[in-house]
């Protein structure tokens, strides 16, 4: 299992777990706060990995949160 934390383009800041799981993906759950205060919780999973990198999983791992928390939010 992986740790990660960001900030997302809207002012979230999150924390993250993933890990890699069946069927060639990676799954992830994140929770996100806001001036400190919980906002909420996503998870999610990728397919096809296993070409990537590590540094490139990660950074599919954040695309993805960005793209799951800014579009509702």
């Amino acid at each position: 299992m992986h740790d990660l934390f960001g900030v997302t383009s809207n002012g979230f800041n999150y924390t993250a777990q993933y890990d890699t799981a069946a069927l060639d993906s990676v799954i992830w759950a994140a929770t996100f706060r806001k001036d400190g205060v919980y906002r909420g919780m996503r998870h999610g999973r990728i397919f096809d990995v296993s070409k990537l990198s590590q540094p490139d999983v990660k950074l599919a791992v954040m695309n993805n949160i960005e793209e799951i928390w800014v579009n509702e939010h």
